[in-house]
């Protein structure tokens, strides 16, 4: 019993020695010195085991060295030398610990089912008899043999790898999985609820309750057996019995994906949480690729919210007119939106002898391509919110030609650009909402991408004709862009397949597929304008397909 108890102890100090460190690198030193006292406790305990066995003679001297720098350290109050101590040597020693008291095989895993499913009797009944099936325990024994490992990780909690389409990986961390779904529950806004596809075993979800404290927590899983795991290791109660989890079950992914979608529009302040290896563990290839679309939406959104908001604060402090001013370039012309896709070249010419009778609506990265082959655009557009997207005009002669920037897009196009720029708002971002209202000034529809955008402006604004250049919307011939612009492909792995323009089929990645999806919905039930393609690139359902555009009645 003592190897357990030790193994707990130990498994606190791993914990404490994270949080020690991190405090330290905050400059949090009250709280890093209060955790510091408390796990100075802990390894005099650890350290009585150590000395007392011959065996660990090594361990014992490379402990006593630990503590005594740490303790110096601690004297000179030098902060920076504490955490470097703790985070190098400490928390190294103390994991090589934990995995010695896992070889003996005296690691008890802690069991939170009886009082999960005694919870859920009483505040969910429905989750109750799911769980509270005899057949599961079968079932998932089938599963832990043939689709899942359950192991501990170093640092003692239980974790899980998977074998799905081919592919071994881990749903948890296999160092500190609680450690793991911390960072990840913490890049998450506040707000009062949050969605969840994916339960696997519920470290993230539990990290969500723990860090909101007042939020609540919807988690769609597909998996039975991984809830009833879940609910085994993991202690829910007073989550249950005061309502913040609710879980929604479904073996059919589809359905749930559907049942995901429609609770999440909604509820419009809830943040949504898609557990990238949920997304890995499903077999059905529609189904999945409709999630890692999902995921890379949302998951784009979040880790670029501080750069759109910095953006759109720089931009809306300059008081730019907005894009409707230049609405007479679109209404009821023939309009080729220029992408930097690779088939752009093939188009070049096409476009030099119909110039006068087009609107040339060109993306940044294939503007200065465009003007060095004497052909100037009409409107140029912009909407990445990345800070080096100046660089795509620096230099480039466009002083009278107009820009459309987004309103979250790269400020430093301001700095560079010589010409007139003006703001086109997006819905789906609350700060460009409440400004496009302020002023009466057109929302549109972005997809995600340039072209995604371009295309909405240009339907919005009445164009007659749309016809894409360059939009490839994948990598034809095996390259990125257009000469002088890109790269080749060589390395397709995690690239997806669709069908190209010629027939066959061409690779493109989940970005590009998820916005050639997206100008397919644009276009379901477009009557006034025609849309066409260009190029051999993705093939675009409502967009007709022509070889040169040139035979169209521009």
């Amino acid at each position: 019993m003592m190897d357990i108890k030790l193994f707990f102890n130990n498994q606190q100090s791993i914990k404490l020695s994270y949080d020690i460190a991190e405090s330290f690198r905050k400059q949090n030193f009250y709280i890093a010195t209060s955790k510091l006292k408390k796990l100075l406790g802990n390894l005099d305990t650890v350290a009585g085991y150590i000395f007392s066995q011959e065996d660990s003679k090594a361990l014992a001297d490379e402990l006593q060295l630990i503590l005594l720098a740490l303790l110096d350290a601690q004297d000179n109050c030098d902060y920076v030398l504490q955490a470097d101590i703790i985070e190098g040597d400490l928390l190294p020693l103390l994991q090589k610990l934990q995995i010695a008291f896992q070889e003996r095989d005296l690691v008890q895993v802690p069991d939170f089912f009886e009082q999960n499913i005694n919870s859920l009797k009483e505040y969910d009944f429905g989750l109750y008899k799911l769980l509270n099936n005899e057949n599961l325990i079968e079932g998932k024994n089938s599963l832990l043999s043939d689709k899942l490992t359950l192991s501990l990780a170093i640092n003692g909690q239980p974790t899980a790898q998977a074998f799905a389409n081919g592919q071994s990986f881990y749903l948890h961390s296999s160092v500190n999985p609680e450690r793991e779904a911390r960072f990840l529950a913490d890049s998450l806004k506040q707000a009062e609820d949050y969605i969840v596809f994916g339960m696997e075993l519920g470290y993230h979800v539990l990290e969500l309750l723990n860090i909101h404290q007042s939020a609540r927590v919807c988690v769609f899983e597909s998996n039975i057996y991984m809830l009833h795991m879940a609910f085994t290791y993991i202690d829910w109660t007073t989550y249950i019995a005061n309502g913040r989890i609710r879980v929604v079950y479904n073996d059919d992914t589809k359905q749930l994906v559907t049942e995901l979608s429609r609770q999440f529009a909604e509820m419009k302040n809830a943040q949504l949480l898609v557990h990238y290896p949920a997304i890995k563990m499903i077999e059905d290839a529609q189904t999945r690729h409709l999630l890692e679309d999902f995921f890379v939406t949302t998951s784009s959104m979040r880790e670029q919210g501080s750069l759109l908001d910095s953006n759109f604060e720089v931009i809306s402090k300059l008081n730019l007119p907005e894009c409707g001013e230049l609405k007479d370039i679109f209404k009821d012309k023939a309009v080729v939106i220029v992408g930097a896709g690779p088939s752009v070249d093939s188009q070049l010419t096409s476009i030099k002898k119909c110039r006068d009778k087009i609107t040339v609506f060109a993306t940044g990265h294939i503007t200065r391509k465009l003007v060095n082959e004497g052909i100037i655009p009409d409107a140029v557009i912009i909407t990445d919110p990345q800070p080096l997207m100046y660089k795509q005009i620096d230099g480039v002669n466009l002083k009278n030609i107009p820009m459309i920037l987004l309103s979250t897009a790269s400020s430093s196009i301001v700095e560079y650009y010589n010409g007139p720029i003006y703001v086109a708002y997006q819905s789906g971002y609350v700060h460009a909402e409440i400004k496009a209202k302020e002023i009466g000034a057109t929302l549109f529809e972005t997809g995600g991408s340039v072209t995604t955008t371009a295309l909405d402006i240009a339907m919005r604004f009445g164009a007659r004709k749309i016809i894409f250049v360059g939009v490839d919307l994948a990598y034809t011939g095996g390259y990125s862009h257009a000469s002088g612009e890109g790269r080749r492909i060589e390395n397709t792995d995690g690239l997806r397949q669709v069908r190209s323009n010629t027939g066959g089929m061409v690779y493109t990645s989940k970005n590009l597929d998820i916005y050639r999806k997206w100008i397919e919905r644009r276009l379901e039930g477009v009557r006034d304008t025609e849309v066409y393609n260009t190029g051999d690139g993705a093939e675009i359902k409502g967009a007709v397909l022509v070889k040169d555009f040139m035979s169209l009645r521009l």
